[in-house]
């Protein structure tokens, strides 16, 4: 594909996957077109999945190291590459497909009480296992990154229509709080645990996690971002829940906690107050910064 972006939904990326895989051998795979990433990804089969890389963020360089640091360290299935390789200047990897079913924030929020403690408990030990691993092999920009997002984060802002009181307020918060975010890095991010990247076995029971694809070596409470944020925003104590079963105490789950927690969801790859406030609730989108902070993380 010439252009990526401009041909996102061009029919013709059928064609580009089946060249890939007749080159590796599987000329008769049923192809289906998965929706809801930024890459171009299709299923091949019942049991593999292909992902064709844009260009930008190295992603692939990003999920390539990480699917082979992480199998086998935590309870969930994590995919395994099949093969990896360049078409037409496009970097690509087959994976295995992770088995069992999807879930949406809305049937998480009917489940009964305990079933949703016990997911997330689960999804916390799994990070923490991720996290206790060294993380040798990887080279980290933690200190860079944290640098560009909040640089460039209001402008960002501005332009996803953020209200002006947020606008306002931005340049002094970001300045008292980036100092709480640590700089030295210290484990392995997944960096992006959602339902979307989430299957279940069964009811409550967390099967397989992929989509490597945003990792990296940081501060290990960026991973726990999106779930937070994601599946957890506004839910106060399944929040404190989630800190708990991951090990934090009572006493640390206070106001600079929370502080921290938003100036790192500011830093998140895709960070878009506006949205993040419109999860919440319609009327959200006029909340200011520090009420909007208090709304998304509602555990102190």
């Amino acid at each position: 594909m010439r252009d990526f972006e401009a041909n996102y939904c061009d029919p013709e990326w059928f064609e580009v996957a089946r060249a890939i895989c007749e080159e590796n051998g599987l000329n008769d795979s049923e192809l289906e077109r998965a929706g809801g990433t930024d890459h171009v990804v299709f299923f091949v089969g019942e049991d593999l999945v292909l992902k064709i890389y844009r260009p930008e963020r190295n992603c692939f360089e990003r999920e390539s190291r990480s699917l082979e640091f992480a199998i086998g360290l935590t309870q969930f299935q994590t995919p395994k590459i099949v093969f990896s390789g360049k078409h037409d200047g496009l970097d690509h990897l087959l994976m295995t497909r992770i088995q069992g079913r999807e879930m949406t924030r809305p049937e998480f929020l009917a489940l009964a009480r305990d079933e949703r403690v016990s997911i997330v408990s689960q999804l916390a030990t799994g990070l923490k296992r991720l996290h206790e691993h060294p993380t040798d092999g990887f080279v980290s920009d933690w200190a860079g990154f944290v640098e560009e997002r909040a640089s460039t984060f209001i402008e960002r802002q501005i332009g996803h229509g953020v209200n002006s009181k947020i606008i306002e307020q931005l340049p002094r918060y970001i300045a008292d709080s980036l100092p709480l975010i640590p700089l030295d890095p210290s484990v392995f991010l997944h960096g992006d645990v959602h339902f979307g990247n989430l299957r279940f076995d069964g009811q409550a029971s967390v099967s397989g996690l992929f989509d490597f694809a945003d990792s990296r070596v940081g501060w290990r409470e960026y991973d726990l971002l999106a779930i937070g944020v994601l599946i957890l925003q506004g839910e106060g104590e399944l929040q404190r829940e989630f800190f708990r079963a991951y090990g934090y105490a009572d006493n640390e789950m206070d106001e600079e906690m929370r502080r921290r927690l938003m100036m790192l969801t500011m830093l998140y790859e895709t960070a878009d107050l506006r949205r993040y406030a419109l999860r919440l609730r319609p009327d959200a989108v006029s909340l200011d910064l520090y009420e909007l902070e208090k709304a998304i993380w509602a555990f102190v």
